[in-house]
Protein backbone atom coordinates (compact mmCIF):
# COMPACT_ATOMS: atom_id res chain seq x y z
CA UNK A 1 0.00 0.00 0.00
CA UNK A 2 1.44 3.21 -1.02
CA UNK A 3 -0.42 6.41 0.73
CA UNK A 4 1.04 9.70 2.11
CA UNK A 5 4.37 10.59 1.40
CA UNK A 6 5.80 7.61 -0.76
CA UNK A 7 2.90 7.81 -3.03
CA UNK A 8 2.59 11.11 -3.71
CA UNK A 9 5.95 11.01 -4.33
CA UNK A 10 5.61 9.10 -7.37
CA UNK A 11 2.92 10.98 -8.89
CA UNK A 12 5.43 14.13 -8.35
CA UNK A 13 7.78 12.71 -10.67
CA UNK A 14 4.97 11.75 -12.92
CA UNK A 15 3.38 15.12 -13.00
CA UNK A 16 7.31 16.71 -13.93
CA UNK A 17 7.85 13.80 -16.54
CA UNK A 18 4.90 14.76 -18.61
CA UNK A 19 5.77 18.50 -18.64
CA UNK A 20 2.06 19.65 -15.82
CA UNK A 21 1.73 22.95 -14.64
CA UNK A 22 2.96 24.56 -11.48
CA UNK A 23 -0.39 24.21 -9.67
CA UNK A 24 0.08 20.15 -10.48
CA UNK A 25 3.30 20.32 -9.34
CA UNK A 26 2.36 22.31 -5.91
CA UNK A 27 -0.24 20.02 -5.62
CA UNK A 28 2.08 17.05 -5.89
CA UNK A 29 4.46 18.59 -4.09
CA UNK A 30 1.71 19.44 -1.11
CA UNK A 31 0.86 15.22 -1.00
CA UNK A 32 4.53 14.51 -0.99
CA UNK A 33 5.20 16.27 2.10
CA UNK A 34 6.61 13.50 4.85
CA UNK A 35 6.50 16.00 7.61
CA UNK A 36 10.06 16.31 7.77
CA UNK A 37 10.42 19.34 4.81
CA UNK A 38 12.71 20.97 7.17
CA UNK A 39 15.10 18.54 7.57
CA UNK A 40 15.32 18.44 3.46
CA UNK A 41 16.06 21.91 3.30
CA UNK A 42 19.61 21.19 4.79
CA UNK A 43 19.84 19.80 1.38
CA UNK A 44 17.96 21.32 -1.39
CA UNK A 45 14.94 22.79 0.05
CA UNK A 46 11.76 23.70 -1.52
CA UNK A 47 10.13 26.32 -3.66
CA UNK A 48 8.99 29.59 -1.79
CA UNK A 49 5.92 29.69 -3.43
CA UNK A 50 5.00 25.77 -2.51
CA UNK A 51 5.43 26.95 1.39
CA UNK A 52 1.62 28.02 2.79
CA UNK A 53 0.63 24.58 1.01
CA UNK A 54 3.93 22.32 2.49
CA UNK A 55 2.90 23.88 5.76
CA UNK A 56 -0.85 22.90 5.63
CA UNK A 57 -0.11 19.58 5.52
CA UNK A 58 3.26 19.48 7.37
CA UNK A 59 0.52 20.86 10.08
CA UNK A 60 -1.75 17.69 9.55
CA UNK A 61 1.53 15.22 10.20
CA UNK A 62 2.13 17.25 13.36
CA UNK A 63 0.73 15.34 15.68
CA UNK A 64 2.56 11.88 14.15
CA UNK A 65 6.02 13.67 14.56
CA UNK A 66 5.75 14.51 18.17
CA UNK A 67 4.38 10.68 18.66
CA UNK A 68 7.61 9.67 16.95
CA UNK A 69 10.12 11.67 18.25
CA UNK A 70 8.59 11.03 21.84
CA UNK A 71 8.87 7.33 21.37
CA UNK A 72 12.70 8.10 20.24
CA UNK A 73 13.63 10.27 23.10
CA UNK A 74 11.90 7.62 25.87
CA UNK A 75 13.84 4.70 24.34
CA UNK A 76 17.58 6.34 24.37
CA UNK A 77 17.01 8.53 27.83
CA UNK A 78 15.72 4.31 29.19
CA UNK A 79 19.30 2.96 30.31
CA UNK A 80 19.75 6.62 31.83
CA UNK A 81 16.72 6.41 33.79
CA UNK A 82 17.18 3.14 34.76
CA UNK A 83 20.96 3.63 36.56
CA UNK A 84 19.43 6.73 38.47
CA UNK A 85 16.71 4.68 39.83
CA UNK A 86 18.74 2.17 41.44
CA UNK A 87 18.51 -0.85 39.06
CA UNK A 88 16.87 -3.39 36.66
CA UNK A 89 14.74 -4.81 38.72
CA UNK A 90 11.11 -6.54 37.71
CA UNK A 91 9.21 -3.97 39.23
CA UNK A 92 9.80 -1.38 36.36
CA UNK A 93 10.04 2.39 36.04
CA UNK A 94 6.83 4.26 37.14
CA UNK A 95 7.89 7.31 35.47
CA UNK A 96 9.09 5.17 32.07
CA UNK A 97 5.58 3.91 32.55
CA UNK A 98 3.50 6.50 32.41
CA UNK A 99 5.89 8.14 29.51
CA UNK A 100 5.17 5.30 27.23
CA UNK A 101 1.32 5.21 28.23
CA UNK A 102 0.69 8.75 27.15
CA UNK A 103 2.88 8.11 24.16
CA UNK A 104 0.52 5.76 23.30
CA UNK A 105 -2.22 8.20 23.68
CA UNK A 106 -0.70 10.28 21.50
CA UNK A 107 0.17 7.37 18.81
CA UNK A 108 -3.44 6.91 18.89
CA UNK A 109 -4.97 10.11 18.22
CA UNK A 110 -1.88 10.79 15.51
CA UNK A 111 -3.17 7.95 13.57
CA UNK A 112 -6.78 8.42 14.40
CA UNK A 113 -7.35 10.20 10.76
CA UNK A 114 -6.02 7.78 8.41
CA UNK A 115 -6.70 4.21 10.52
CA UNK A 116 -8.67 1.96 9.50
CA UNK A 117 -9.33 -1.95 11.38
CA UNK A 118 -6.36 -3.58 9.44
CA UNK A 119 -4.09 -0.96 9.61
CA UNK A 120 -4.96 -0.83 13.55
CA UNK A 121 -3.47 -4.41 14.09
CA UNK A 122 -0.61 -3.10 12.33
CA UNK A 123 2.04 -6.16 12.77
CA UNK A 124 3.00 -8.48 10.21
CA UNK A 125 1.55 -11.91 11.06
CA UNK A 126 5.02 -13.72 11.93
CA UNK A 127 4.92 -10.37 14.72
CA UNK A 128 1.76 -11.77 15.99
CA UNK A 129 2.70 -15.27 16.06
CA UNK A 130 6.08 -14.75 18.08
CA UNK A 131 4.04 -12.31 20.38
CA UNK A 132 1.09 -14.70 20.71
CA UNK A 133 3.68 -17.18 21.84
CA UNK A 134 5.44 -14.36 24.41
CA UNK A 135 1.85 -14.05 25.71
CA UNK A 136 1.21 -17.70 26.14
CA UNK A 137 4.41 -18.24 27.98
CA UNK A 138 3.35 -15.53 30.96
CA UNK A 139 1.05 -18.81 31.94
CA UNK A 140 4.17 -21.36 33.17
CA UNK A 141 6.30 -18.46 33.88
CA UNK A 142 8.75 -18.51 37.02
CA UNK A 143 7.76 -15.08 37.90
CA UNK A 144 4.06 -14.33 36.40
CA UNK A 145 3.82 -10.94 37.47
CA UNK A 146 7.11 -9.45 36.33
CA UNK A 147 6.77 -11.61 32.82
CA UNK A 148 3.56 -9.94 32.31
CA UNK A 149 4.97 -6.23 32.74
CA UNK A 150 8.11 -7.04 30.15
CA UNK A 151 5.58 -8.57 27.81
CA UNK A 152 3.19 -5.92 27.92
CA UNK A 153 5.95 -3.07 27.80
CA UNK A 154 7.55 -5.38 24.27
CA UNK A 155 4.34 -5.34 22.95
CA UNK A 156 3.37 -1.85 23.68
CA UNK A 157 6.69 -0.60 21.85
CA UNK A 158 6.26 -2.93 18.68
CA UNK A 159 2.94 -2.07 17.95
CA UNK A 160 3.77 1.74 18.79
CA UNK A 161 6.68 1.66 16.09
CA UNK A 162 4.79 -0.89 13.51
CA UNK A 163 1.66 1.80 13.88
CA UNK A 164 4.09 4.73 13.25
CA UNK A 165 5.47 3.42 10.29
CA UNK A 166 2.37 2.08 8.91
CA UNK A 167 0.51 5.43 9.12
CA UNK A 168 3.65 8.02 9.06
CA UNK A 169 5.28 6.32 5.83
CA UNK A 170 8.69 5.54 5.02
CA UNK A 171 10.59 9.23 4.78
CA UNK A 172 8.74 10.66 7.67
CA UNK A 173 9.81 7.93 10.39
CA UNK A 174 13.56 7.25 8.69
CA UNK A 175 14.14 10.76 8.66
CA UNK A 176 13.46 11.35 12.50
CA UNK A 177 15.49 8.17 13.68
CA UNK A 178 18.39 9.51 11.65
CA UNK A 179 18.63 12.97 12.98
CA UNK A 180 17.39 11.52 16.63
CA UNK A 181 20.33 9.14 16.23
CA UNK A 182 22.51 12.49 15.47
CA UNK A 183 21.24 14.64 18.20
CA UNK A 184 21.90 11.40 21.13
CA UNK A 185 25.86 11.37 20.01
CA UNK A 186 25.85 15.01 19.91
CA UNK A 187 24.55 15.04 23.66
CA UNK A 188 26.38 12.12 24.29
CA UNK A 189 29.65 14.62 23.34
CA UNK A 190 28.62 17.29 25.64
CA UNK A 191 27.96 14.86 29.01
CA UNK A 192 31.77 13.42 27.61
CA UNK A 193 33.03 16.87 28.31
CA UNK A 194 30.75 18.06 30.70
CA UNK A 195 30.22 15.45 32.86
CA UNK A 196 32.68 12.82 32.60
CA UNK A 197 31.54 10.62 35.56
CA UNK A 198 28.37 9.98 33.68
CA UNK A 199 29.39 10.02 30.35
CA UNK A 200 32.77 7.81 31.14
CA UNK A 201 33.19 4.61 32.56
CA UNK A 202 35.09 5.19 35.23
CA UNK A 203 36.82 3.28 38.32
CA UNK A 204 34.74 2.42 41.17
CA UNK A 205 31.74 1.65 39.58
CA UNK A 206 30.76 -2.08 39.54
CA UNK A 207 31.68 -2.92 36.23
CA UNK A 208 34.87 -5.34 34.41
CA UNK A 209 38.17 -3.90 33.86
CA UNK A 210 38.15 -3.52 30.55
CA UNK A 211 34.96 -1.13 30.41
CA UNK A 212 37.27 2.00 32.48
CA UNK A 213 38.10 4.55 30.09
CA UNK A 214 35.23 4.04 27.42
CA UNK A 215 32.58 6.65 26.35
CA UNK A 216 28.75 6.40 26.90
CA UNK A 217 28.03 9.70 26.94
CA UNK A 218 24.05 9.43 28.45
CA UNK A 219 23.50 6.34 27.45
CA UNK A 220 24.06 4.21 30.27
CA UNK A 221 26.61 1.90 28.51
CA UNK A 222 29.38 1.78 26.13
CA UNK A 223 26.99 -0.53 24.14
CA UNK A 224 24.22 1.24 23.92
CA UNK A 225 26.70 3.96 22.82
CA UNK A 226 28.25 1.84 20.72
CA UNK A 227 24.79 0.62 18.60
CA UNK A 228 23.42 4.34 18.41
CA UNK A 229 26.56 5.32 16.60
CA UNK A 230 26.80 2.48 14.67
CA UNK A 231 23.41 2.97 13.55
CA UNK A 232 24.03 6.20 12.73
CA UNK A 233 26.62 5.94 10.65
CA UNK A 234 24.27 3.70 8.67
CA UNK A 235 21.52 5.77 8.19
CA UNK A 236 23.80 8.75 6.93
CA UNK A 237 25.82 6.37 4.74
CA UNK A 238 22.31 4.65 2.61
CA UNK A 239 19.32 6.70 1.44
CA UNK A 240 20.78 10.07 2.10
CA UNK A 241 21.29 11.45 -0.96
CA UNK A 242 19.04 14.59 -0.67
CA UNK A 243 20.90 15.37 2.83
CA UNK A 244 23.86 17.98 2.04
CA UNK A 245 27.37 16.14 1.81
CA UNK A 246 28.88 17.98 4.37
CA UNK A 247 26.14 17.07 6.75
CA UNK A 248 26.43 13.54 6.01
CA UNK A 249 30.30 13.54 5.88
CA UNK A 250 29.72 15.08 9.51
CA UNK A 251 27.49 12.71 11.14
CA UNK A 252 29.18 9.49 9.90
CA UNK A 253 32.91 11.43 11.49
CA UNK A 254 31.39 12.31 14.88
CA UNK A 255 29.47 9.14 14.88
CA UNK A 256 33.03 6.88 13.77
CA UNK A 257 35.06 8.74 16.53
CA UNK A 258 32.27 8.26 19.10
CA UNK A 259 32.02 4.49 18.31
CA UNK A 260 36.06 4.05 18.69
CA UNK A 261 36.09 6.20 21.97
CA UNK A 262 33.34 3.49 22.86
CA UNK A 263 35.45 0.43 21.79
CA UNK A 264 32.02 -1.38 21.85
CA UNK A 265 33.55 -4.13 19.86
CA UNK A 266 30.20 -5.82 18.73
CA UNK A 267 28.93 -2.54 17.03
CA UNK A 268 31.99 -1.75 15.44
CA UNK A 269 32.19 -5.24 13.90
CA UNK A 270 28.69 -5.24 12.94
CA UNK A 271 28.54 -1.61 11.21
CA UNK A 272 30.94 -2.83 8.78
CA UNK A 273 28.99 -6.32 8.32
CA UNK A 274 26.02 -4.48 7.56
CA UNK A 275 27.57 -1.64 5.29
CA UNK A 276 28.69 -4.32 2.84
CA UNK A 277 25.65 -6.01 2.90
CA UNK A 278 24.03 -2.02 1.98
CA UNK A 279 26.25 -1.83 -0.48
CA UNK A 280 25.76 -5.30 -2.28
CA UNK A 281 21.77 -4.65 -2.23
CA UNK A 282 22.72 -1.18 -4.20
CA UNK A 283 24.95 -2.37 -6.64
CA UNK A 284 24.32 -6.35 -7.15
CA UNK A 285 21.33 -7.77 -9.43
CA UNK A 286 18.37 -8.81 -7.30
CA UNK A 287 18.89 -12.05 -8.52
CA UNK A 288 22.39 -12.22 -6.93
CA UNK A 289 21.46 -10.34 -3.71
CA UNK A 290 19.10 -13.35 -2.69
CA UNK A 291 22.15 -14.97 -2.36
CA UNK A 292 25.10 -12.94 -1.38
CA UNK A 293 23.21 -11.15 1.92
CA UNK A 294 22.51 -14.32 3.68
CA UNK A 295 25.42 -16.01 3.27
CA UNK A 296 27.38 -12.79 3.86
CA UNK A 297 25.06 -12.55 7.26
CA UNK A 298 25.14 -16.67 8.08
CA UNK A 299 29.57 -16.82 7.83
CA UNK A 300 29.72 -13.24 9.21
CA UNK A 301 27.42 -14.38 12.73
CA UNK A 302 28.86 -17.65 12.88
CA UNK A 303 32.98 -16.27 12.54
CA UNK A 304 31.89 -13.56 15.11
CA UNK A 305 29.93 -16.37 17.61
CA UNK A 306 32.68 -17.87 17.60
CA UNK A 307 35.42 -15.58 18.14
CA UNK A 308 33.32 -13.35 21.13
CA UNK A 309 33.50 -16.78 22.84
CA UNK A 310 36.81 -18.34 22.51
CA UNK A 311 38.73 -14.64 22.56
CA UNK A 312 37.07 -14.21 26.04
CA UNK A 313 38.38 -17.74 27.17
CA UNK A 314 41.69 -17.23 25.88
CA UNK A 315 42.16 -13.49 27.35
CA UNK A 316 40.44 -14.77 30.38
CA UNK A 317 43.10 -18.04 30.91
CA UNK A 318 46.40 -16.20 29.63
CA UNK A 319 46.40 -12.54 29.06
CA UNK A 320 44.31 -10.14 31.56
CA UNK A 321 42.31 -12.35 34.07
CA UNK A 322 40.52 -9.17 35.22
CA UNK A 323 39.35 -7.73 31.99
CA UNK A 324 37.58 -11.13 31.72
CA UNK A 325 34.09 -10.08 30.53
CA UNK A 326 32.91 -14.15 30.69
CA UNK A 327 30.48 -14.72 27.15
CA UNK A 328 31.57 -18.41 27.02
CA UNK A 329 30.95 -18.48 30.90
CA UNK A 330 27.54 -16.77 30.94
CA UNK A 331 26.23 -18.86 27.77
CA UNK A 332 27.55 -22.26 29.11
CA UNK A 333 25.29 -21.72 32.36
CA UNK A 334 22.08 -20.46 29.88
CA UNK A 335 22.78 -23.58 27.22
CA UNK A 336 22.64 -25.47 30.27
CA UNK A 337 19.27 -24.28 31.50
CA UNK A 338 18.19 -24.63 27.88
CA UNK A 339 19.39 -27.92 27.74
CA UNK A 340 17.12 -29.07 30.64
CA UNK A 341 14.16 -26.66 30.02
CA UNK A 342 14.00 -26.82 25.92
CA UNK A 343 10.23 -26.32 25.13
CA UNK A 344 9.40 -23.80 27.18
CA UNK A 345 12.03 -22.13 29.14
CA UNK A 346 11.62 -20.18 31.95
CA UNK A 347 8.77 -18.05 30.83
CA UNK A 348 8.86 -14.55 28.94
CA UNK A 349 11.49 -11.67 30.75
CA UNK A 350 11.54 -14.92 33.57
CA UNK A 351 15.33 -15.65 33.88
CA UNK A 352 17.38 -12.47 34.12
CA UNK A 353 16.17 -9.71 37.22
CA UNK A 354 14.14 -11.30 39.46
CA UNK A 355 16.03 -11.56 42.13
CA UNK A 356 16.37 -15.27 44.23
CA UNK A 357 13.90 -17.24 42.18
CA UNK A 358 16.13 -16.30 39.06
CA UNK A 359 17.82 -19.69 37.90
CA UNK A 360 21.01 -18.22 36.94
CA UNK A 361 22.06 -19.01 41.02
CA UNK A 362 21.51 -22.43 40.12
CA UNK A 363 23.38 -22.39 37.05
CA UNK A 364 25.69 -19.82 37.39
CA UNK A 365 27.91 -19.04 39.73
CA UNK A 366 30.49 -16.02 40.64
CA UNK A 367 30.25 -13.12 38.52
CA UNK A 368 27.23 -14.61 36.56
CA UNK A 369 25.11 -14.51 38.95
CA UNK A 370 25.72 -10.90 39.21
CA UNK A 371 24.89 -9.56 35.72
CA UNK A 372 21.66 -8.82 34.05
CA UNK A 373 21.65 -9.92 30.54
CA UNK A 374 23.13 -12.92 28.77
CA UNK A 375 25.03 -10.77 26.21
CA UNK A 376 22.95 -12.73 23.39
CA UNK A 377 19.19 -11.91 22.53
CA UNK A 378 18.81 -15.27 20.96
CA UNK A 379 20.15 -17.23 24.23
CA UNK A 380 18.27 -14.81 26.09
CA UNK A 381 15.22 -15.64 24.61
CA UNK A 382 15.87 -19.64 23.96
CA UNK A 383 16.48 -19.70 27.80
CA UNK A 384 12.53 -17.63 28.42
CA UNK A 385 10.74 -18.78 25.57
CA UNK A 386 12.15 -22.08 24.45
CA UNK A 387 12.92 -23.80 20.84
CA UNK A 388 9.47 -22.57 19.53
CA UNK A 389 9.66 -19.07 20.93
CA UNK A 390 12.95 -18.20 20.13
CA UNK A 391 12.19 -19.61 16.20
CA UNK A 392 9.50 -18.09 15.70
CA UNK A 393 11.25 -14.27 16.83
CA UNK A 394 14.01 -15.25 14.09
CA UNK A 395 11.35 -16.25 11.69
CA UNK A 396 9.44 -12.89 12.48
CA UNK A 397 12.25 -10.33 13.11
CA UNK A 398 14.73 -11.42 10.44
CA UNK A 399 14.10 -14.12 7.91
CA UNK A 400 10.71 -12.59 7.09
CA UNK A 401 11.71 -9.03 6.82
CA UNK A 402 14.95 -10.10 4.97
CA UNK A 403 13.40 -12.28 2.63
CA UNK A 404 10.55 -10.22 1.15
CA UNK A 405 13.29 -7.27 0.95
CA UNK A 406 15.38 -9.45 -1.12
CA UNK A 407 12.72 -10.71 -3.29
CA UNK A 408 11.26 -7.50 -4.26
CA UNK A 409 11.56 -6.23 -7.43
CA UNK A 410 9.74 -2.60 -6.47
CA UNK A 411 11.72 -1.46 -3.65
CA UNK A 412 14.03 1.22 -4.42
CA UNK A 413 18.01 0.22 -4.05
CA UNK A 414 18.65 3.19 -1.76
CA UNK A 415 15.83 2.35 0.11
CA UNK A 416 16.39 -1.57 0.28
CA UNK A 417 20.25 -0.92 1.21
CA UNK A 418 19.08 1.08 4.27
CA UNK A 419 16.59 -1.07 5.87
CA UNK A 420 19.20 -4.48 4.76
CA UNK A 421 21.99 -2.43 6.24
CA UNK A 422 19.53 -2.02 9.30
CA UNK A 423 18.48 -5.51 9.47
CA UNK A 424 21.82 -6.60 9.05
CA UNK A 425 23.09 -4.62 12.31
CA UNK A 426 20.49 -5.26 14.60
CA UNK A 427 20.52 -9.31 13.40
CA UNK A 428 24.24 -10.12 14.26
CA UNK A 429 23.99 -7.46 16.97
CA UNK A 430 22.44 -10.03 19.07
CA UNK A 431 24.49 -12.44 18.53
CA UNK A 432 27.07 -10.96 21.11
CA UNK A 433 24.59 -8.19 22.74
CA UNK A 434 20.84 -8.54 23.81
CA UNK A 435 18.47 -6.90 22.01
CA UNK A 436 15.72 -8.93 20.92
CA UNK A 437 12.58 -8.69 21.62
CA UNK A 438 14.08 -6.13 24.81
CA UNK A 439 11.17 -4.42 26.17
CA UNK A 440 12.19 -0.84 25.04
CA UNK A 441 16.12 -1.87 24.80
CA UNK A 442 17.85 0.78 22.28
CA UNK A 443 18.84 -1.63 19.58
CA UNK A 444 15.72 -3.77 20.20
CA UNK A 445 13.11 -0.84 19.23
CA UNK A 446 15.16 0.08 16.31
CA UNK A 447 14.98 -3.90 14.93
CA UNK A 448 11.33 -3.05 15.40
CA UNK A 449 11.30 0.11 13.22
CA UNK A 450 13.75 -1.98 10.23
CA UNK A 451 11.16 -4.87 10.63
CA UNK A 452 7.82 -2.36 10.28
CA UNK A 453 9.93 -0.55 7.24
CA UNK A 454 10.21 -3.83 5.18
CA UNK A 455 6.72 -4.44 5.79
CA UNK A 456 5.55 -0.99 4.99
CA UNK A 457 7.72 -0.71 1.89
CA UNK A 458 7.11 -4.47 0.57
CA UNK A 459 3.37 -4.45 1.30
CA UNK A 460 1.86 -4.34 -2.07
CA UNK A 461 4.38 -6.99 -3.24
CA UNK A 462 1.93 -9.98 -2.91
CA UNK A 463 -1.01 -8.55 -4.64
CA UNK A 464 1.11 -7.26 -7.14
CA UNK A 465 3.09 -9.72 -7.93
CA UNK A 466 0.67 -12.42 -10.02
CA UNK A 467 -0.90 -9.56 -11.74
CA UNK A 468 2.85 -9.16 -13.07
CA UNK A 469 3.40 -12.76 -13.62
CA UNK A 470 0.27 -12.84 -15.66
CA UNK A 471 1.12 -9.70 -17.87
CA UNK A 472 4.73 -11.31 -18.49
CA UNK A 473 2.70 -14.38 -19.43
CA UNK A 474 0.19 -13.11 -21.95
CA UNK A 475 3.42 -10.94 -23.44
CA UNK A 476 5.49 -14.10 -23.95
CA UNK A 477 2.68 -15.97 -25.51
CA UNK A 478 1.64 -12.31 -28.15
CA UNK A 479 5.28 -12.41 -29.19
CA UNK A 480 5.37 -16.08 -29.60
CA UNK A 481 2.62 -16.01 -32.18
CA UNK A 482 3.53 -13.07 -33.94
CA UNK A 483 7.16 -14.17 -34.56
CA UNK A 484 4.82 -18.02 -35.71
CA UNK A 485 3.01 -15.62 -38.02
CA UNK A 486 5.61 -13.56 -38.87
CA UNK A 487 6.14 -13.17 -43.42
CA UNK A 488 9.33 -13.86 -44.60
CA UNK A 489 10.86 -10.51 -46.71
CA UNK A 490 12.98 -10.57 -49.01
CA UNK A 491 15.58 -8.02 -50.45
CA UNK A 492 14.50 -4.84 -51.64
CA UNK A 493 10.86 -5.30 -50.39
Amino acid sequence: MLSGPDGANRSERANRSTGMGGTAKALSKADAYSGSDWLAKLGKGSADDDAPMLRSVGDRLMPLRIAIIALISLVMLGPIMTNVEGGNGGDGSAVRQIGYLAILAGTIFAIRPSASPKSLVAFTWPMLLALAWCWISVSWALDPGTAFRRVFLTTLVAWMVFSLVRHGGYQLNVDLLRYSLLAAILISYLVVVLDPMVGIHLEGEEQAMALIGNWRGFLGHKNFAGAVCALCIIMFLFDAKRIRPTIRIFAIVVAGYFLFKSQSKTSGGMVVLASVGGIVFETVSIRLRRYIIPILMIVGSVFWFLTSAYADMVQSNFLQPKAFTGRGQIWGALLNYAGDHPLLGAGFGSFWNIEGSSPVFQYGHGYVTKITVGHSGYIDQLVTVGIPGVLLMVFAMAVWPLGRLLASADVAKGRGALISAMLMFCIGHNITESGLFERDGIVSTIFFFAVALAHYCTMDDKRTAPVKQAGDDVMRELRRRKRKHRPVLTAGE
